[in-house]
């Protein structure tokens, strides 16, 4: 586990530098350029003419998408120059400005702020949300995704995670839930609606090809007593009894979508 966010910002230029889809799973993108959490956030409001901000833009795909839909204005933020250079070469409109820069230094306010995967990678998810909330506009809105763990492949992943502190992700500084959020959202005196996407992959059949690609890298890398044999015999457990028994309820998407309002 990172030990701060100033640490992931030589990783995530690596990831930019070498693409997103050769390093993340292919899960996450599905086959599509985009993936289907940043196509859930293009739905929750209407963009037009709104000023926006999209907050670790990485390599442009949302801002772009935002700024097509008829924006007044975006900004794409981040602080991994090799992302801001993939954006600018790939997603321009008149519309559309990127800047390689620490979010801590913006001082414009906008209408609407989105900042997709990104607070879990965060040294002080609440302060992050503060100052975000500070460059709100009066009635604005703040919409985040965040990878979400109350479902099977969270509970699966977890436990691992606080018995053996077994490394389930490269990057994640966080393991939120909407448990956090709603706490949050009392705090910073703002309205939250919110709801879990990608289902599947929470207790299915992408959960199943999640945990065959994962659970070898973190038993390897975390030095955990088992082989290959017990993790084949537990996959196929869990294709027998967690997926026939998946329900699907507001919980058990695999990534949050929070949407704070003013």
């Amino acid at each position: 586990m990172a030990a701060s966010n100033k640490k992931l910002r030589k990783f995530y230029s690596g990831v930019y530098k070498k693409g997103e889809e050769l390093h993340y799973s292919s899960l996450l993108f599905s086959g599509d350029k985009v993936p289907p959490a940043k196509r859930e956030v293009f739905k929750e409001i209407s963009w037009a003419g709104k000023t926006v901000l999209d907050a670790g833009c990485g390599t442009g795909e949302m801002a772009y998408l935002i700024a097509k839909a008829g924006a007044k204005q975006v900004f794409g933020v981040d602080y991994s120059s090799a992302a801001i250079k993939v954006a600018k070469e790939n997603y321009n409109l008149p519309n559309l400005n990127y800047e390689c820069a620490d979010l801590s230094k913006f001082r414009s306010k906008f209408d609407v702020i989105v900042s997709l995967g990104t607070l879990e990678h965060q040294d002080d998810p609440l302060h992050t949300l503060k100052k975000l909330k500070e460059r709100l506009n009066p009635r604005g809105h703040l919409i985040l995704t965040c990878p979400n763990w109350t479902n099977p492949r969270g509970h699966i992943l977890m436990t691992l995670w606080f018995l053996f502190r077994a490394k389930i992700t490269l990057a994640d500084i966080h393991y939120l839930t909407p448990i956090e959020f709603k706490t949050w959202a009392r705090q910073l005196n703002l309205e939250l609606s919110w709801r879990t996407i990608d289902h599947d992959w929470g207790y299915g059949k992408k959960m199943i090809l999640d945990l065959e690609r994962r659970l070898p890298n973190i038993t390897r890398d975390s030095k955990l007593p088992t082989d290959g044999k017990k993790i084949k015999e537990f996959i196929a457990w869990a294709k027998k009894h967690i997926v026939p028994m998946g329900k699907r309820n507001e919980f058990s998407g695999a990534v949050g979508l929070y949407h704070f309002k003013k």
